[in-house]
């Protein structure tokens, strides 16, 4: 208790992680977590008002702010989450008049009590309360940031000379992206360094990790070099400091060098198969290489050799020994000598028996037939071009068998100390901390409604609704489905949602928090998950699509649903104020507002229910759907939101 005591009086903001362990779904570590939060706020006062002081005004206002936080951390405790933030928010509007007098004395009262509101909004936001931003001016003022040192004459200048060095060898991985967790996205991340430490040490270049992975060979990626003449560059200008030449060191690299572009990797030619061949480059070859050379050819840091198999495309660009695969030409191909034994050096895969050879003669008939590639993107991750062509392939029971293993995997990943109850039906794979009496219950109203959804949607009969079990999640609060977004899915999930899915062909999921009473329809809340996912399985469409087309099953399986009603209530007002209607479909308004649009518009399209049947019977017979939507609706997608959105504003008038 102690430590936690101490980690909350850091002033550092609360983790994700730091927030789950404190918390562990339990309403009395909430309520604990709640009280330190505040307890720290008040130490934070008291020890202000001893070093400083503060009118007896002030002074009485503290005593009056400490009581009103102690009963707010009294209703967080009762689950009284709305009471809690509204008490938090009117605190808040009293510590902000404090601080406005800007008195230094006022100012360093405070202190203890920003970091305290700051944690308490992170708790309470976790719970979907929402709170204004904190309008707080810092307790001291943060020193001027010191005039940068300027090279002298004859100096290497950081911002002409090294910055589009930089910038071009570096940027795809390092200034645009923060590859390996590492970015030079401006002078302060570069000399911050990796996790594991800096990468430059001023005055000693030969003692640089940069300079090192430059001269291994190393890095740069993706077939770019650096010259000679701009290692010499590089070298002299740590040497002579590493000095930095512009104004802010937050400035970004390529601001710094406008004129320089990002150094593109060397392309490959990828071969598209025809359908002609006897071997699947995705089915065949990806999972025996995923199973025997990924892991010394692309999930370290450095692969093996320089040689990435991360993708096809690294694939086809090899690495320091060049090109592994001759198209046409299996015996000349590095690779199946390397596998065979035959291309000097140690026979691959290292540490491991040889592969058997019915297995090598598969990837020479691959190489003789051209090798092509049958996947989705020739960039796209080696393993996941190997599931996908699993799944697509595999039966409806092997494919469940798969989602269920990545259904554990999500669980430990977002519930690891939540012991989870597990229901299998028909169609679904239902898991969850509400207890099994109610996930029982969940399965049947589930299979219920996935036949009244088939049905809307003309699903074929006596069939799955979607090949391999779909995973149910249902969690008892909104915190654990927010941590869910967080841990499995990395992004924060909009406090209006109470439920999601994921169609990805590998996986197949939905996320819900079912009512605690009668708020909402769980009825209605499972089918717009059911009829989302459904759609998407289908074919290539886009997210509006199956978006819309879930909120208008759920509308249709409960009329009277709160959430369907708000929809319709709020769906005017988004269109008014939205200047071109049209932009929901290429996702520039916020999600919520796109979704509510996607519906309403959904809605226009299922009106006449024959014509939309046979759109999607064309989109699930391979149909691409810009052209399916076209063929069937006389105009392409923002042709037609025009019209709705004309006569939907004309309608409300």
């Amino acid at each position: 208790m102690i430590s936690r005591i101490r980690e909350l009086q850091s002033g550092r903001p609360f983790k994700r992680w730091q927030i789950n362990r404190v918390r562990e779904s339990s309403m009395v570590q909430r309520s604990i977590a709640m009280m330190l939060a505040l307890l720290v706020v008040v130490s934070g006062w008291f020890s202000a008002v001893l070093t400083a002081a503060p009118t007896r005004e002030q002074r009485t206002e503290v005593n009056l702010i400490r009581k009103d936080l102690l009963k707010a951390g009294n209703l967080y405790s009762q689950g009284k989450f709305k009471e809690s933030g509204r008490l938090i928010g009117e605190i808040q509007g009293r510590v902000e008049k404090l601080a406005a007098t800007k008195d230094p004395v006022v100012l360093r009262l405070m202190a203890g009590t920003i970091t305290g509101l700051k944690k308490a909004h992170a708790l309470l936001e976790i719970e979907g309360v929402e709170l204004p931003a904190l309008k707080i001016p810092s307790a001291t003022d943060s020193p001027p940031t010191p005039t940068p040192p300027k090279p002298t004459d004859g100096k290497v200048s950081f911002v002409k000379q090294v910055a589009p060095i930089l910038v071009s060898k570096c940027g795809r991985c390092h200034v645009n992206t923060a590859r390996g967790m590492f970015s030079m996205a401006n002078f302060e991340t570069l000399m911050k360094g990796t996790p594991e430490g800096v990468v430059i040490f001023p005055k000693d270049a030969d003692g640089s990790r940069i300079i090192e992975v430059i001269e291994s060979g190393d890095m740069p990626r993706g077939g770019l070099k650096v010259a000679p003449d701009e290692m010499s560059l590089l070298k002299k200008w740590i040497n002579e400091g590493a000095v930095y030449d512009a104004e802010s060191k937050q400035t970004n690299l390529a601001t710094l060098a406008p004129n320089t572009k990002v150094g593109e990797f060397a392309k490959v030619e990828v071969m598209q198969a025809t359908g002609k061949e006897t071997v699947s480059f995705s089915a065949d070859i990806a999972p025996v290489l995923v199973k025997n050379c990924v892991n010394c050819h692309g999930l370290s840091r450095r692969p093996s050799g320089r040689f990435d198999l991360n993708s096809f495309q690294a694939l086809l660009r090899g690495g320091q020994s060049g090109p592994p695969v001759l198209p046409g030409k299996p015996a000349d191909s590095l690779l199946v000598k390397k596998l065979k034994g035959t291309g000097g050096g140690q026979q691959m895969p290292l540490q491991k028996p040889p592969l058997p050879t019915p297995v090598i003669a598969k990837i020479e008939k691959w190489i003789a037939e051209g090798a092509k590639f049958d996947g989705p993107d020739p960039a796209q991750a080696m393993g996941q071009v190997a599931a996908l062509a699993r799944a697509r392939m595999g039966s409806h029971e092997q494919v469940s068998a798969d989602r269920a293993k990545l259904a554990q995997q999500n669980w430990r990943l977002s519930m690891s100390n939540v012991q989870s109850a597990q229901v299998e039906s028909k169609n679904f794979l239902l898991i969850g901390n509400i207890g099994p009496g109610r996930l029982e219950e969940l399965a049947g109203k589930s299979e219920a409604v996935a036949v009244k959804v088939g049905g809307m949607l003309n699903a074929p009969a006596g069939k799955p609704l979607i090949k391999g079990r779909m995973t149910l999640y249902f969690f008892q609060q909104r915190y654990d489905y927010s941590e869910f977004g967080s841990m499995v899915e990395k992004r924060a999930i909009p406090k209006s949602w109470r439920g999601h899915w994921r169609y990805n062909v590998v996986d197949a999921y939905a996320v819900m928090v079912p009512p605690r009473s009668d708020e909402y329809s769980v009825d209605a809340l499972i089918a717009q998950q059911l009829g989302s996912a459904y759609v998407a399985s289908l074919g290539k469409v886009p997210n509006w699509f199956s978006e819309g087309i879930g909120r208008v099953m759920a509308t249709r399986t409960a009329k009277e649903d709160a959430r369907s009603l708000k929809w319709d209530e709020q769906l005017p007002a988004i269109l008014a104020g939205t200047e071109r209607p049209d932009a929901f479909l290429e996702g520039k308004v916020p999600p919520e507002d796109g979704n509510v649009l996607a519906y309403g518009f959904l809605k226009y399209l299922m009106r006449d229910s024959k014509k939309f049947s046979r759109f999607l019977a064309q989109v699930s017979g391979g149909a691409k759907f810009s052209d399916a939507f076209s063929t069937i609706y006389q105009g392409s997608p923002d042709q037609v939101v025009a019209v709705w959105a004309k006569n939907a504003k004309k309608s409300k008038r």
